[in-house]
């Protein structure tokens, strides 16, 4: 492994443990193994390796899960859309924490949103395409639920938050009619 992974997967790590404003350019550079002078000179501050790994996360996350924004059929949406935070902290888990524990920053907020956002109008129109009555509230109300379980599988490791994702899918997809 390069330096400069060990220092983006250490920084991830500590941000995600401790958060950005807890942890110091030092701390991650003697936790990498490097020098501090090195990851200035690949990052040049904390907030340019703070920006580069959210931008960098994102990307990855992108380009993993591009089939969902290509499905067609509105149920297979929906299901997969409710199996995206398992996927995400699976694969992902300490990126996700920082973007938990640093969601306030507008950089965090900015590269979420872009994220986000085709889901939301594609959920949306899964919904109208199966008749739902406001099909605008559902789209609101399972991504809450979505992010609720997301928040919840970054930190418990409880069996139930397992079966959670097929009583949403059982829910918001078996109980929809078929499209006409």
């Amino acid at each position: 492994m390069t330096s400069h992974s060990k220092i983006e997967q250490t920084a991830l790590q500590l941000f995600g443990e401790r958060g950005y404003d807890n942890t110091s350019t030092l701390l991650i550079a003697k936790t990498a193994g490097v020098s501090e002078a090195l990851l200035f000179k690949y990052f040049l501050s904390k907030e340019k390796l703070f920006e580069y790994l959210i931008k960098q996360g994102f990307q990855r996350i992108v380009e993993a899960n591009r089939g969902i924004l290509a499905e067609k059929d509105p149920r297979a949406l929906i299901e997969k859309t409710i199996d995206l935070p398992y996927k995400l902290v699976h694969d992902e888990p300490d990126f996700w924490k920082v973007q938990d524990k640093e969601f306030s920053k507008p950089l965090v907020q900015k590269y979420f949103q872009r994220f986000m956002s085709p889901i939301d109008s594609l959920l949306k129109q899964a919904f109208e395409q199966l008749g739902t009555d406001d099909p605008e509230m559902m789209t609101l109300r399972l991504l809450l639920l979505i992010q609720s379980l997301w928040r919840n599988l970054l930190y418990e490791h409880d069996e139930s938050l397992l079966r959670v994702g097929e009583h949403l899918k059982k829910t918001y997809v078996q109980g929809l009619p078929l499209p006409e």
